[in-house]
């Protein structure tokens, strides 16, 4: 089996390990806990003039952000609890990580001695930091419901690898690479690919291998950055999005970031991948774009809100000819609808608008609205083209008031409602999708959702989280396309009016995730979990599972199924 040296590989990963914990260099991965920091802060009402509409973040964004809030703090305009102001002193590298000293102490200098990385390299305009990865979740899953399937099965998903960050002069890098091989309780391979993942092996015993590779290099000055790599990235107010999530497998792209006075201009230039039936692994799979920009205003009275609008397109899905990136999409500023009528294209172009309120400081809200096709005569009626989506949510902070504030407490909820065929087009090459799944909400088309996350940080090493989402679906059969897999061409459906959300094969998914985890080392965690996922559908029955699991993780975030 072709494997990256293994030895090698670990040699390099205890040698030269980075941290996410404190913000140094690079970019923050998705679910790092300084961007769940910073938007605590800002709902909490310490950081203003903040927009975070735009994730991840760089390191040299979250140290701004940072450093604006340590000012406040200075200056008595915001009051952190005692957990905060540890945390915060931590991120800006004025305390040592967990455990830190007692690691030198034992093992001598060159150990931590900056406080957070084994090792790390400074020098006259460059520094770098290395770090290993590891994330390892053994656990037990007990499946009911199906047949000839209860009974217990062993699951887990080992990652290691390597991660490297840093900046030479004024240009910066980020690079991670990890092998994983992952059993899960439900086997959902096809085409060389599973959910969340890009190419993907299938072993013995329904085992994913997978090498799972992001690397980006970028530019940062005061009003601009300028990325190029690949990474996952999230987009909105919201842990969900319409507009970009970060469910779907890491994308190749360009992104151009502006910023000045109360604006926030985002342009992402991307590829996606379909591997479709009849292309193997030894193939160059299909290509897709997308363009999209987003502008997000910070206005007066805690108030933000954002506009955004993206173009899918391919080789394939004009009229005529065409190969590679549309050269007319490059154009950072334009109207992306009226070019595409102007170059005689069948393009997909998806446009909509956001918008937050910190009513109080602790409590925001938000919501966002999502448009795939229009006409203006139909847009209240059951027309099979009214491709739209709405999310509204709630996020709430260290509830109480004063004194009683319960700090370190963070509460969201969320409801997201998408109608049949949002997303999808003439064909899969201009569909909003990558490695077929949805670069949208994870809940994907014909659907409505409501989900709840809350978090819990008593101390700075200690942390409890947890998640539960309900989705009711209206779900494809294997001869009728109701408009639920956004993959699949609208040219395929079977009605033109009377098309309700949720109609079709009905669906009902519950998810319900628990973790918590002890910061043993800066970025070394253990921590143990619980999940139940169950799927009730009128096809196919009850499928359920309970899994419980202990982890240890070194350098990565625990990430949820969903987002």
């Amino acid at each position: 089996m072709r494997r990256l040296p293994l030895l090698a590989l670990l040699s390099f990963a205890v040698l030269v390990p980075r941290v996410t914990a404190q913000v140094d260099e690079g970019i923050l991965p998705m679910d790092d806990p300084v961007q769940r920091f910073l938007q605590r802060q800002q709902t909490a009402g310490a950081l203003q003039g903040v927009l975070l509409t735009a994730l991840p973040l760089s390191a040299y964004e979250a140290r701004r952000m940072l450093d604006s809030l340590a000012v406040r703090v200075e200056r008595g305009e915001v009051t952190l609890g005692s957990v905060d102001t540890r945390l915060l002193a931590r991120y800006r590298g004025e305390e040592p990580g967990p455990g830190a000293d007692f690691a030198r102490g034992l093992l001598g200098t060159g150990v931590y001695d900056d406080g957070e990385s084994l090792l790390a390299v400074d020098g006259d305009g460059y520094a770098v930091r290395a770090q290993p990865l590891v994330y390892f979740d053994p656990g037990v899953t007990r499946q009911t419901a199906r047949p000839g399937r209860d009974g217990q099965q062993v699951t887990y998903r080992g990652a290691r690898g390597a991660g490297l960050a840093g900046h030479v002069g004024p240009v910066f890098f980020d690079a991670t690479l990890l092998e994983v091989q992952e059993v899960p309780p439900f086997v959902e391979w096809e085409n060389f690919t599973v959910p969340r993942q890009a190419f993907t092996k299938l072993g013995p015993g329904g085992t994913y291998d997978y090498f799972q590779a992001t690397g980006v290099v970028g530019l940062s000055t005061k009003f601009f950055e300028v990325r190029a790599g690949r990474e996952r990235a999230a987009w909105g107010f919201g842990e969900g999005s319409l507009e970009l999530s970060d469910y779907a497998a890491p994308q190749d792209h360009v992104e151009i970031r502006t910023q000045f006075w109360r604006v926030h201009y985002t342009n992402r230039y991307a590829r996606r991948v379909r591997p479709t039936e009849g292309v193997d692994a030894n193939q160059l799979y299909p290509r897709s774009y997308t363009a999209m920009h987003q502008l997000a205003l910070d206005l007066p009275g805690n108030v933000q809100l954002e506009l955004f609008e993206m173009i899918v397109f391919a080789d394939d899905s004009t009229s005529g000819a065409r190969e590679g990136f549309e050269v007319a999409y490059l154009n950072p500023l334009v109207f992306y609808r009226a070019v595409e009528g102007d170059i005689g294209t069948f393009d997909n172009a998806l446009l909509g608008a956001g918008g937050a309120w910190t009513a109080a400081p602790g409590y925001r809200l938000y919501g966002q609205f999502l448009l795939d096709e229009f006409r203006a005569s139909e847009f209240f009626n059951d027309w099979w083209a009214n491709k739209w989506g709405i999310l509204a949510g709630a996020h709430v902070v260290d509830p109480g008031v004063g004194d009683t504030r319960l700090r370190g407490l963070s509460l969201r909820a969320e409801y997201t409602r998408q109608r049949p065929y949002l997303y999808s087009h003439r064909s899969e090459s201009s569909a909003y999708v990558h490695y077929r799944d949805p670069l949208g909400h994870p809940a994907g088309p014909n659907s409505s959702d409501v989900a709840v996350w809350a978090s819990y940080t008593p101390t700075p090493r200690l942390s409890m989280e947890g998640h539960a989402s309900r989705t009711v679906r209206g779900r494809n059969t294997d001869t009728e396309n109701y408009g639920s897999d956004p993959a699949l061409s609208y040219t395929t459906r079977g009605w033109n009016d009377d098309v309700t959300t949720l109609w079709g094969n009905r669906q009902r998914e519950m998810l319900l995730e628990a973790w918590s985890g002890y910061e043993i080392l800066p970025e070394l965690t253990l921590g143990a979990g619980l999940i139940y996922h169950g799927i009730d559908d009128e096809i196919d029955g009850l499928n359920r599972s309970v899994t419980g699991f202990a982890q240890v993780r070194w350098g990565l975030p625990y990430r949820t199924l969903r987002y």
